[in-house]
């Protein structure tokens, strides 16, 4: 699929920011759609009814913070669920046929690794069942009114620019001070770096993709985060010759899964995309960046 105007929701954000950049280098004219950039709300549909039609809609604004959502799920919910019944709704109205929605872990404790799309969907938290609840609405309105809806289900995200509700931006938040506290060490997480992410967002958005699908976003290799804390730490020191000690209180937190990893071969056949940056690599762009940014 060719296109030339994009809406792109939560433009402004972490990963928003990162396809944003990608997309004009591409010569795509973009529509931003953010509080902050537009001073757009798409949870109210005063507001997303005026969104001028486009070709093709990134829907990827959405609160992310799972301690968040247990403590105001309502806030979680109005944003994730009804925020993209707005959008599917503006679509509709606009004749905008093809929407790419970024989603989440919503496997819950593995019945068997790795993952494929095809696993039973068990969220453990509010904010997985918000992103839940949006895909079946993407469904539903693939089913009622013809909307083409590629759903990419992405593991753990980073790279520069993430905030430090995540967990390796908040290992390297704690380097300058020379201590670094965390919580469990034997969790295993799927990372996958940010630029593979906006990668795998643009193929969907060029796929001949009909109706609706979903696809795995992540490297298909675990690692604990024991694992990810000493390779940063080994890196920060080849970068500023300190020395970081690391320590765990060890205690899961609510909801949490013991290990992640993905298949992703439906998203290599289908959509044309393996990651390309490796962990060693995303981790020393990932500080780099922050010691660039902090210097001085």
């Amino acid at each position: 699929m060719k296109y030339t105007n994009a809406a792109v929701t939560g433009s402004t954000g972490f990963i928003g920011s990162h396809l944003t950049a990608k997309l004009r280098e591409k010569g795509i004219n973009i529509f931003e759609i953010s509080r902050s950039s537009s001073q757009i709300d798409i949870t109210s549909w005063d507001q997303v009814k005026n969104i001028p039609a486009q070709d093709v809609l990134f829907h990827l604004a959405g609160v992310t913070n799972i301690s968040l959502s247990f403590e105001n799920p309502h806030h979680v919910y109005i944003n994730n669920v009804v925020g993209t019944l707005n959008m599917l709704e503006w679509c509709r109205k606009n004749e905008v046929t093809k929407m790419v929605y970024l989603s989440t872990f919503v496997y819950g404790i593995p019945q068997y690794l790795p993952l494929d799309e095809k696993h039973p969907a068990t969220p453990t938290n509010p904010y997985s069942t918000s992103k839940l609840l949006a895909e079946e609405l993407c469904q539903a309105y693939c089913r009622d009114y013809g909307l083409n809806v590629a759903i990419l289900r992405l593991f753990n995200v980073y790279g520069p620019g993430q905030k430090p509700d995540f967990v390796i931006p908040r290992v390297i938040e704690q380097f300058p001070s020379g201590k670094v506290q965390l919580g469990a060490s034997t969790p295993r997480r799927d990372f996958v770096y940010v630029d593979d992410v906006v990668d795998s967002i643009v193929s969907a958005s060029i796929s001949e993709i009909r109706g609706f699908e979903i696809f795995n976003i992540a490297s298909g290799i675990s690692y604990s985060i024991k694992e990810i804390a000493s390779e940063l730490s080994s890196l920060y020191s080849e970068e500023t010759g300190n020395q970081v000690s690391i320590n765990y209180s060890d205690v899961l937190k609510k909801g949490d899964v013991l290990d992640t990893v993905a298949n992703i071969e439906k998203s290599k056949i289908i959509l044309n995309w393996y990651p390309k940056i490796d962990i060693k690599t995303g981790l020393f762009k990932t500080l780099r960046a922050y010691l660039d940014e902090h210097k001085g």
